[in-house]
């Protein structure tokens, strides 16, 4: 018997080159328990992006209009990249042969395998998705106050009528930014025509929209009865909510509070992705990092 084929896929433009070259480069260093090739959906990158991207043995595909919408030709002049949200729902289109699909977004680098060597497996043997929730015991935001949960609301209804609405929230929210599933799975096209019913009821879209390819998917999840499982907040780690603790030994990254089990995947979600921040140490010290792949590295102990 043939071992399974996976796929981990991303997508990028010039402009997101710096943190997915990280993506890439996190990714190649792991040595996991499982194999999986690389599918780089590209938004208009530039020939010199694409010889550097190659390096890393990736499959290049051009990412389609797979939904059309009102003012969809003008919208995207405004923001090329939103085709890295409509085509999300056809990645097994765009890569086909697959036993399963991991999805990354490209401010997203792994730190160890596990939450890769748990989720493609686990997604070949049913038709759940594997996906994080935006709801954790370290997401200070959702205990110190309603703003998480006043943004939901507010997304929610700038996208869909109040009957939804009012089936939907306030459920937790589920991160579509590190996720796998198998190409079998259901999930697929509810999400699929959810987000086209959605983006076709809009007169226009615009930044407020952005959130648009992750709330048809938790609209289609909680409404539409679909299968999924719930990833621990390491899989998929979201600095919005709380920045990482620096291990003094091992410089790895930690969930800040104990049990301080280590993160597997950063999501740098924070809006200023390049900006150096402070973040603690397991000693009590401050460190001055920026959250990607190249100053973590950098920060390693020389071996």
């Amino acid at each position: 018997m043939s071992a399974p084929r996976f796929i981990i896929v991303t997508a990028s433009d010039d402009t997101y080159l710096p943190l997915v070259l990280d993506l890439l480069r996190s990714l190649r260093r792991l040595k996991p328990s499982v194999s999986f090739d690389i599918g780089m959906l590209d938004l208009g990158l530039s020939e010199n992006a694409k010889s550097q991207l190659a390096a890393f043995d990736v499959t290049f595909k051009m990412a389609k209009a797979d939904i059309d919408y009102p003012g969809r030709e003008a919208w995207e002049k405004q923001a090329p990249f939103y085709r890295a949200m409509t085509s999300r729902p056809y990645l097994r289109d765009y890569f086909p042969g697959y036993d399963s699909y991991m999805w990354m977004d490209a401010d997203s680098w792994a730190q160890n395998a596990e939450a890769i060597e748990t989720m493609l497996p686990a997604s070949t043997s049913d038709d759940a998705l594997y996906v994080a929730s935006e709801l954790d015991r370290d997401y200070l935001p959702y205990f110190q106050g309603s703003q998480p949960w006043e943004y939901h609301f507010k997304w929610y209804k700038a996208h869909f009528d109040d009957a939804i609405v009012g089936r939907i929230f306030p459920r937790p929210m589920l991160n579509s930014g590190v996720m796998a599933l198998s190409p079998r799975s259901p999930v697929w096209d509810h999400w699929a025509k959810v987000f086209t019913d959605c983006l076709e009821r809009l007169p226009q879209l615009g930044r407020e929209n952005f959130m648009s390819e992750q709330l048809s998917l938790n609209v289609a999840l909680h409404l539409g009865n679909l299968p999924f499982k719930v990833m621990p907040a390491e899989f998929n780690w979201l600095s919005l909510y709380a920045l990482p603790i620096v291990d003094d030994v091992t410089s790895h990254y930690l969930r800040p509070t104990v049990p301080r089990t280590e993160i597997s995947i950063i999501h740098i979600t924070h809006q200023k992705k390049l900006r150096e921040l402070d973040l603690a140490t397991t000693s009590g010290k401050t460190l001055k990092r920026v959250l990607t792949f190249s100053d973590y590295e950098r920060g390693l102990p020389a071996n």
